[in-house]
């Protein structure tokens, strides 16, 4: 059995470098709009593979929307659609692999 906990980011919301328009980009955070939590236990569907893992983050932005799936090292599986996105289990603030 591995235990890890989760690599989360908190504090730092918003890059420092302004973009076009003077908007901040947003960076970090725990909560997407999808309803998932850095740290949840998903399943994600793409391509017919089902691949499970752990929220981290989410693109939130006019072209895409997706969430990243990391595994238990906290190294990014790869971004989903959260509609393809179920979720297993809420975090528990730590990563357990059987």
């Amino acid at each position: 059995m591995i235990v890890t906990r989760p690599k989360l980011f908190r504090r730092k919301l918003y890059q420092e470098n302004y973009s076009k328009g003077g908007e901040l980009k947003r960076l970090g955070g725990t909560i997407t709009h999808e309803g998932f939590r850095s740290g949840d236990l998903v399943e994600a569907t793409k391509k017919g593979q089902a691949i499970r893992g752990w929220i981290g983050g989410y693109t939130n932005t006019e072209k895409t929307k997706n969430v990243s799936v990391y595994d238990h090292n906290w190294n990014r599986i790869g971004q989903f659609s959260p509609k393809k996105t179920r979720l297993l289990r809420r975090s528990t603030k730590l990563c357990v692999v059987y």
